[in-house]
């Protein structure tokens, strides 16, 4: 879940604008996680009802608790980057800050499914590249 929301601020904060104010960004960020927070939690539940009626409810509870959590550490690595960045480069500091998250989420994923910690590592940094080139064409097709 923090690799989906941070993608999706990422393509979020690259199609609405370069700080001219016309858009609030710590609303932009906190809009998009809540509302992806509840969309997985909705389809969470209902494909764990349709699946499996009778699953052990703390199993699931947990896995959901979780992802949130995942999602909710995105928003707040943001929010503390909003405070520190100057206004005028909060939306590229957010973005970068983005990128790092899908480098980082995809290198501790790696690693909880058992890659090395170079293998991880290589995961993470072909990650951030991919990242770093899709939202920079994504910002110059939108601008």
């Amino acid at each position: 879940m923090g690799l989906y929301v941070s993608i999706t601020l990422l393509a979020a904060l690259a199609v609405t604008g370069d700080g001219d104010g016309s858009e609030d960004v710590l609303a932009i960020v906190w809009g998009t996680t809540i509302g992806l927070a509840l969309a997985h939690w909705f389809a969470f539940d209902l494909v764990v009802r349709l699946v499996d009626p009778t699953p052990q409810p703390s199993h699931v509870t947990r896995e959901l608790v979780f992802e949130l959590l995942g999602a909710f550490a995105v928003a707040v690595m943001a929010t503390i980057t909003l405070i520190l960045a100057p206004t005028h480069l909060e939306r590229q500091a957010v973005r970068a800050v983005m990128v790092g998250a899908i480098g980082l989420v995809t290198f501790i994923e790696a690693r909880a499914y058992g890659a090395s910690w170079r293998r991880a590592a290589a995961y993470g940094a072909i990650a951030l590249l991919l990242a770093s080139l899709v939202a920079g064409v994504k910002h110059e097709l939108t601008h």
